[in-house]
């Protein structure tokens, strides 16, 4: 009987998922994955309220996380979850809470990959700051001594650690890095899916005419191939999928 493997997102806004990974989330969902998204925040602060107005600062919060929702239904996201931090102050939090609080998720969800942001090519000091605790809490998920809570969830350590890599950073990246330290993603198959999540979040991207006007819009974020840097697997080892690293382990 074949275990069913299990992939964390640890991202900061409701969008993040399907601009940076939606591809690759839809096709890990394909496969059978088990998928867990922890968005830290509700984007509240969001700049974009729709192109025309859709809604209020106010209200704002309650519709994206609808817009979330939706989108999470697209890309066969089954576990959604919130830190509940607010928008725009991940980098003033505690930065011990915040990684007590991953590990713990991590330690319920019990996953095999984990995908976050890259704490300098993040991008957004929100970005940057919830990688940073991310990548932290999964250095020490398998340390039983780590904010031991034997009464909740049982250390374990993750087998794999990758970073978004935003398009506009990848060829700095690799100058930097070199082409082995990448792992690329044919999201071929899973384009429509991340369009169709991208237009969930309809207050975001509204802004964006092409999405909506083209029936196959060419924009840079919406290449075949999704971008992820390797947090701890070989970096000469050709990767086209989070887990090969962890089947030829076991």
């Amino acid at each position: 009987m074949q275990i069913q493997q299990r992939l964390l997102v640890v991202l900061a806004h409701p969008d993040d998922e399907s601009f940076l990974c939606g591809g690759t989330i839809a096709k890990m969902s394909e496969r059978g994955v088990q998928i867990t998204l922890l968005c830290a925040t509700k984007g509240e602060m969001g700049r974009r309220m729709g192109n025309p107005i859709v809604t209020t600062r106010e209200a704002l919060p309650e519709l994206r996380v609808e817009e979330l929702k939706r989108a999470c239904g697209e890309l066969g996201i089954s576990d959604l979850r919130f830190l509940n931090v607010r928008d725009k102050t991940i980098e003033f939090e505690s930065f011990d809470l915040l990684a007590e609080r991953i590990v713990n998720v991590i330690r319920e969800v019990q996953p095999d990959a984990l995908i976050t942001f890259h704490e300098k090519y993040g991008g957004h000091p929100d970005h940057c700051a919830i990688g940073r605790a991310a990548a932290f809490a999964f250095l020490n998920s398998g340390d039983p001594n780590f904010y031991p809570n034997p009464v909740l969830f049982p250390a374990i350590k993750v087998h794999s650690l990758y970073f978004v890599l935003w398009h506009a950073f990848y060829d700095e990246w690799l100058k930097e890095n070199g082409p082995g330290s990448v792992t690329e993603v044919n999201i071929a198959g899973t384009l429509k899916k991340k369009i169709r999540a991208l237009r969930s979040h309809r207050s975001q991207t509204l802004a964006v005419p092409e999405l909506w006007t083209n029936q196959n819009p060419s924009l840079p974020f919406l290449k075949e191939s999704e971008y992820f840097i390797k947090g701890n697997s070989l970096p000469n080892l050709e990767e086209t999928d989070f887990f090969q690293t962890i089947e030829r382990m076991g």
